[in-house]
């Protein structure tokens, strides 16, 4: 997919320097530019050379709201994964296990696509499901029929929440042409994900 050939041809390339060095990643033949955009892992314009423009954090590492954004949109993903098996295996309503399923489908290409992108940023994310998926689960386990489908849904509607900020913060702030352009493609999904989850948690007795 394109993500994919972006960061395995691009990324990894132009962003092997991106923790230690702030130097221009040299120019290749094959990196082309988006419209009104730039290669690969090249700012975009020059406010980011500019240090009366950045913030201290960015100042010491440009790249730092992309690091952020694949931190944060990881941890997203993989709790809404394993939360989605859950809700496949326990909700009562056809509806809650639909978003289930949709939830589980959609977070397991996103997330070996983010563990991509952590790879070329040089990015620790965690393999194991974060410590707010286990919490919710423990939560989740207690209950049963229309307070399980409520319940989850809620849990679903507030994660694709922030789900949809980060994406939202890096297709404005990311600096890495590739995954501002992931960002940007992908948020209608999370978007409809999350009026999925809200409508489910503001009405869910009347799904069967």
């Amino acid at each position: 997919m394109i993500f994919r050939r972006l960061y395995t041809l691009n990324l990894a390339v132009g962003l092997i320097w991106a923790g230690s060095a702030l130097a221009q990643p040299p120019a290749t033949g094959t990196q082309t530019p988006p419209p009104g955009g730039s290669p690969m892992g090249t700012p975009p314009d020059n406010r980011q050379n500019n240090p009366s423009t950045m913030t201290p954090d960015q100042q010491i590492d440009p790249y730092m709201a992309d690091k952020d954004f694949v931190r944060n949109a990881a941890e997203s993903s993989a709790t809404e994964l394993h939360l989605g098996k859950v809700a496949q295996e326990k909700a009562s309503s056809d509806a809650v296990k639909e978003l289930g399923k949709k939830m589980v489908e959609a977070n397991t290409q996103l997330g070996e696509q983010l563990k991509q992108a952590a790879a070329a940023l040089k990015v620790q994310i965690a393999s194991d499901p974060p410590r707010k998926a286990k919490k919710a689960e423990d939560k989740l386990a207690k209950l049963s029929g229309p307070d399980f489908d409520r319940a989850y849904a809620k849990i679903a509607a507030d994660e694709q929440k922030q789900a949809v900020k980060q994406f939202e913060r890096e297709t404005k702030d990311g600096k890495v042409t590739g995954l501002k352009e992931f960002a940007t493609k992908n948020l209608p999904a999370e978007q409809d994900r999350q009026k999925q989850a809200e409508d489910l948690a503001a009405a869910p007795a009347k799904q069967k």
